[in-house]
């Protein structure tokens, strides 16, 4: 859990989708599907943060280098699914599905405000945990190791350790009304992401 005086209120790593990545009964094509969904997610998080950083303006700087981090971690999505068998095209031409957009449109909607760094530390505080295990099934069930395409996990589960206790840090200087703009933020897009989640679970 969190420092900051918000917490998550929904573990992804109980939602059935991760329980079958982990158990490794997933198929390639719901791997692909879940890789070309979930890309959107990873290239507008740069573009939430810069949207919240205007609304945060003592926090600005580090906000737009966290930023900057995910420009680079794009590419590294691109080689996991590439390691499954997609192109960077397919990836890029793939429609949101309905979950994904909506998740989209509230993540935009809700980054253009006071409390918009909540959405960034939904998608970033349970990043570590997912991203480990995540991982450990890539390796042991389809021989995706860190250098054939599972580096962008192996990042994650701690770079966003990191980022979450800078997430931290601006949230816990909010005043409480604020505060419960910045929990209610985070419960909608936390909501969002298990949606997407059962929106790709034996979706191929």
């Amino acid at each position: 859990m969190s420092h900051s005086r918000i917490e998550y209120r929904r573990n992804l790593l109980t939602h059935p989708f991760y329980r079958r990545w982990v158990a490794g009964v997933l198929t390639t094509d719901e791997l692909r599907d879940h890789a070309c969904q979930y890309a959107h997610v990873v290239m507008a998080l740069p573009r939430w943060l810069r949207s919240a950083a205007a609304y945060v303006p003592a926090s600005r700087a580090g906000l737009e280098r966290h930023a900057r981090d995910e420009d680079a971690h794009i590419q590294l999505w691109h080689g996991f699914a590439e390691a499954l068998g997609l192109t960077q095209t397919e990836v890029a031409a793939t429609t949101p599905n309905s979950a994904t957009g909506l998740l989209l449109k509230r993540g935009t909607q809700l980054s253009s405000q006071e409390s918009g760094v909540g959405v960034a530390w939904a998608v970033e505080v349970q990043t570590p945990a997912v991203s480990a295990q995540k991982l450990a099934a890539l390796r042991t069930h389809y021989g995706i190791e860190p250098s054939t395409g599972g580096a962008y996990f192996r990042l994650h589960s701690t770079r966003d350790l990191i980022h979450t206790a800078e997430l931290d840090r601006v949230i816990a200087r909010f005043d409480p009304v604020t505060l419960y703009a910045a929990q209610r933020t985070a419960d909608t897009i936390t909501d969002g992401l298990w949606d997407l989640l059962s929106s790709v679970n034996l979706a191929a």
